[in-house]
């Protein structure tokens, strides 16, 4: 109960108000993107720099594998299921398997691993962020693009994917983060303090944009995908990844963080995947709501058991 009302409670909290922020219009939609602009191009770019610069030495590979094993793993599971039980064309197929293991882990998964860990914390989640962008996505469309006729290569398309990362700026921060961590400079005093201001902001307003840009969904199309999605994504990702996490040795701060980015309710991105090929969208959608309004549950029970 204390974890719920100390750490959950505030965060979903966040959550509801930009809901409600746009459900009853208290907010124009031009605000909200300006917010959402601000917190993803500025905020939350400062909270991944500094913390990356600022961070004791990070095993990031050892994180990240367990990580990225798990997910393609069971990305490749979610897929088969698909077609075996729903009858699915490839490509929705591919969409089923990314609502499988696709996480929110910047709008959520940054606020809720820096209220419990701080900066260590945040800097352990980002090769998990970088394998989302550079990795998962890119499985995903290219699976899609396999069944959607479109005479493009493979390669085109890996390409096209890996440059859109490239110009991502949660990425980019991470990247050059690196980069001046590798000179040893540090940051200066002015410096250092105009990041920590601007990271502050980031992981409220990141909360409260999830919220206001969370995809409504018209109904419950597909509720038994809807639900093995969920499933997948809220219970037996964190099991597997956990598991391959403690297998490889992985403790501390840094097993907590990988389960939790795991654990993480399915990220819009997979939604706005099948909205640009057109492919599930409704099912996908109402993926990405279910499970955010299920992870209230599973994350509070993560969280005590990670205690």
């Amino acid at each position: 109960m204390t974890v719920l009302f100390s750490v959950i409670a505030p965060i979903f909290g966040l959550i509801v108000m930009g809901a409600a922020s746009t459900g009853r219009r208290w907010l124009d939609s031009h605000v909200i993107k300006g917010m959402n602009d601000f917190t993803f191009f500025a905020a939350m770019p400062a909270l991944l720099f500094r913390s990356v610069v600022e961070a004791p030495p990070l095993k990031l590979i050892a994180v990240a594998g367990p990580f990225l094993i798990g997910a393609v793993l069971l990305f490749v599971v979610a897929l088969l299921l698909s077609r075996w039980l729903f009858k699915g064309s490839l490509a929705e197929s591919g969409i089923a398997g990314l609502d499988g293991i696709y996480g929110n882990t910047v709008m959520l998964g940054i606020p809720v691993v820096d209220a419990l860990y701080g900066a260590p914390g945040v800097a352990n989640l980002l090769a998990i962020i970088a394998v989302h962008s550079a990795v998962l996505l890119p499985l995903g469309t290219v699976v899609i693009e396999a069944d959607a006729g479109t005479g493009r290569s493979m390669l085109h398309v890996v390409r096209a994917s890996l440059s859109g990362t490239a110009r991502n700026p949660i990425v980019m921060a991470i990247v050059l983060a690196f980069l001046w961590r590798a000179t040893g400079l540090g940051l200066a005093a002015p410096l250092d303090r105009l990041m920590e201001m601007l990271g502050r902001a980031g992981p409220p307003l990141a909360l409260f944009c999830l919220g206001a840009t969370l995809p409504r969904p018209r109904g419950m199309t597909g509720f038994g995908e809807v639900m093995l999605s969920s499933a997948l994504k809220l219970l037996a990702l964190p099991a597997l990844v956990g598991l391959l996490a403690y297998l490889a040795g992985v403790r501390g701060v840094a097993f907590d963080v990988v389960v939790l980015a795991a654990a993480m309710p399915t990220g819009a991105n997979a939604f706005l995947l099948a909205r640009r090929y057109e492919v599930r969208m409704e099912e996908s959608a109402t993926t990405v709501a279910v499970s955010t309004a299920l992870s209230v549950v599973t994350l509070t029970v993560l969280l005590a058991w990670l205690g």
